[in-house]
């Protein structure tokens, strides 16, 4: 009669499932090489249905990186010196731009973008080979495959380079950590300088390092028959000489360099300099890092991270693990809480909403030891299992959805998109999504802690997968149509129209700044930009730089007679793209959407300047139009306003017109004598014409109305302050 081998106390049994798959078998490894195949060409098709870049201004900026890189070998914005040093990236996605049209670049930047995420599955499996058999090695590299953060390949950001980086300089440390030789710790540090490059954030990855191998030798002296005492520790310890080494001199030549600049340390972090020099406030920025933990649970399913508590716990007690367990579990568990406290402690000060983006490349680590849990027989020790199964759960109550369910989680927060969708179907929006959320979590728990053993190996793995699955979608399809209303501002039918029409090899000034809506007109221009690379030459006249601050040109406007100079910035330019709400002097080519494309005769001026009015017609309390050109003859021109667009309460405004001769008043345009005036009092739902005499060119029409008014203070959801909607017309 055949008998069970009994299990010593301690340690963690072995799943009956390990011998279902030989491990010499060519089968797992051909099954993945066939599942990354698959996976590639899903992504692929699915990144290919994201209709533009829109997480402005990040992927213009890479754009522009990599577009710089691929003319001229240098890492330029607009022409001009990059203060960004994660660089890794844009280089890596260059050589896209090495081909043409716009569409076929954007095309390649995204299938580098797809190969980059998805070959992330290949360090996992092999590093998962080292922790078990091929079967639940596949399964690790599977759920890899299937998270939602995969839907960043269809978008220009870091994280399709930082996500393989960060997992290989884990795996990297994983291997020195088991046998520190020369060469693996050489290895190590080639991949922590990788992902840094890719994005400064990494350096953090040196905390985890340090981290894990004291980790490491807690859990060496805590395994039966392992080695004890100081002695073990230092001998341990002088073993990474060659990283000690390395760390004294390449933070000492940085010192020295940086001295010798006679610049501050933070420096080398460029435009993130910033991040080590603002006062964070301790409590404040603890209750963003415990919102953080509760999300990164919910992306991932919480089961995954309940495995990693109890395969760490039971190391630490003294359970039976081998070498690349240990290691595995030391570089893991840092991972996770630091790479969290850093990206909690930012947000808490830099952005406000939780950063998934910059920390969901940890996952892979949980799904390995999801997988590794599944391995070793699903072990429950009561205590522990109960710990491990309440705290991820028990992290959910401190989310406040209705903070976090915003339009910001679509580029940020990835796993918090699928309850900002669900909100929109479901009666009582958040307040009934939040019971779901702590039921979900609830559930996990349960089936984590009480679902019996042989349900649970595959029931568990086919939930979880199948939670990645519908996450993915539900992320894809919000990205989705997000991109496709990003690019509705410019021509959804034909982005790249400038280059059609004068070539990619001509260059078109941009004339921004005119608008009321700044934000709004600049991501017009970013669109337009990425897509034409004719247009690099940014020209703000009226005295509103890039809201983003990149390189621009500045220009000097003659407030009489509307032309535009820019020393040789501007010299030899013949083509310039502008806003409906104004006219250059020259001959109209084109017009796509809110734009027109001119053929110009240097000096560029207006012929005519309509500012202070949004694109939907509203203007604030202040607008005014000049014109510098008109036909010659007796002409009048119409001004119709209104509230027709808006029916609900307002405050009664007060409407001023002042038509006249345009003069300088303090240096700024303005109405001269003799002036034309009307009032009249505007009331919601109400619209009133007025005709009126033009004097010779230039003159200028100022329309003032006060008060203003915000819908969202009267149940709308515009948060503008309105006064007045508009319409001018020329008359003969």
């Amino acid at each position: 009669m055949a008998t069970e081998t009994p299990v010593r106390k301690g340690e963690l049994p072995l799943s009956r499932s390990e011998s279902l798959v030989r491990s010499g078998s060519l089968e797992i490894p051909l099954v993945l090489a066939g599942l990354l195949l698959a996976a590639f060409v899903v992504r692929l098709v699915l990144a290919y249905r994201i209709a533009t870049p829109w997480i402005m201004v990040d992927e213009f900026i890479y754009s522009e990186l990599a577009k710089s890189f691929a003319e001229n070998g240098q890492f330029l914005i607009r022409e001009t010196t990059s203060p960004f040093h994660n660089v890794l990236y844009p280089a890596l996605i260059s050589p896209a731009w090495l081909t043409d049209p716009m569409g076929r670049v954007y095309d390649v930047a995204r299938a580098i973008n797809v190969f980059l995420m998805v070959a992330t599955a290949v360090p996992v499996y092999l590093w998962g080979r080292r922790l078990m058999s091929q079967g639940y090695a596949l399964l690790a590299a599977v759920l890899v495959l299937l998270m939602p953060s995969l839907n960043y390949t269809g978008m220009l950001m870091t994280e399709n380079a930082f996500f393989p980086a960060f997992v290989t300089a884990c795996f990297a440390i994983a291997l020195t950590l088991e046998r520190p030789t020369v060469l693996r710790q050489v290895l190590v540090l080639v991949a922590i300088g990788v992902t840094v490059a890719v994005r400064p954030q990494a350096l953090v990855v040196v905390l985890i390092y340090v981290t894990a191998l004291a980790l490491k030798l807690v859990l060496d002296l805590r395994a039966p028959a392992g080695p004890r005492g100081w002695r073990y520790v230092g001998g341990e310890l002088l073993r990474y000489w060659p990283t000690a080494l390395a760390g004294v001199v390449l933070g000492g030549g940085y010192v020295l360099y940086k001295a010798l600049q006679g610049l501050g340390l933070e420096s080398g972090l460029g435009p993130y300099a910033g991040v080590v020099k603002v006062h964070y406030d301790l409590g404040y920025a603890s209750s963003w890092v415990v919102d953080h933990f509760a999300e990164l649970g919910v992306s991932v399913g919480l089961i995954p991270v309940s495995a990693l508590i109890v395969l760490l716990g039971g190391a630490v007690r003294g359970w039976r693990t081998t070498e690349a367990e240990r290691a595995f579990l030391a570089i893991a568990a840092p991972a996770f809480v630091l790479l969290v406290i850093e990206v909690g402690i930012y947000a808490s000060r830099f952005s406000l909403r939780i950063e998934e983006r910059n920390m969901f490349a940890v996952a892979p680590l949980f799904f390995l030891a999801f997988a590794l849990w599944l391995a070793r027989g699903l072990p429950r020790p009561i205590v522990l299992t109960a710990v491990a199964a309440v705290i991820p759960a028990a992290l959910l109550l401190t989310l406040n959805l209705k903070s976090l369910l915003n339009i910001g989680v679509l580029s940020d927060t990835f796993g918090l998109v699928p309850l900002l969708r669900l909100s929109g179907e479901v009666d009582g929006g958040v307040d009934t999504v939040r019971p779901l959320l702590l039921a979900g979590g609830c559930a996990a728990a349960l089936a984590f802690a009480l679902l019996p053993r042989r349900v649970a190996t595959a029931a568990l793995p086919l939930a979880l997968g199948l939670f990645l699955v519908v996450s993915s979608y539900a992320v894809f399809r919000s990205i989705r149509d997000h991109s496709r209303a990003t690019l509705a501002l410019t021509s959804p039918a034909n982005p790249s129209w400038i280059d059609n029409r004068i070539g990619h090899h001509s260059e078109a000034a941009f004339v921004y700044g005119t608008s009321a809506d700044f934000i709004g007109d600049a991501q017009i221009m970013w669109q337009t930009e990425f897509w034409n690379r004719s247009v690099g030459t940014i020209v703000y006249p009226t005295g509103f730089p890039d809201p983003a601050s990149l390189p621009t040109r500045a220009a000097n406007f003659d407030a009489l007679t509307g032309r535009i100079t820019g020393g040789t910035q501007l010299t030899g330019i013949r083509y310039a793209v502008a806003p409906s709400t104004v006219q250059l002097a020259g001959e109209r080519l084109d017009q796509e959407g809110r734009l027109v494309l001119y053929r110009i005769e240097p000096p560029m001026r207006f012929a005519s300047l309509l500012g202070g009015v949004f694109a939907d017609g509203w203007m604030g309390g202040f607008a005014a139009l000049t014109h510098y050109a008109k036909p010659s003859g007796p002409a009048r021109i119409r001004v119709r306003l209104s509230r027709e667009a808006w029916r609900g309460q307002s405050p009664p405004g007060r409407a001023t017109i002042k038509l006249g001769p345009l003069v300088t008043n303090a240096g700024g345009p303005a109405v001269g004598k003799p002036a034309v005036s009307r009032t009249w009092t505007i009331r919601s739902g109400e619209a009133r014409q007025f005709v009126l005499p033009t004097p010779g060119v230039p003159y200028r029409l100022e329309l003032h109305v006060d008060p203003t008014f915000s819908p969202s203070s009267f149940g709308g959801v515009d948060g503008r302050q309105l006064g007045a909607q508009i319409e001018l017309r020329d008359l003969p």
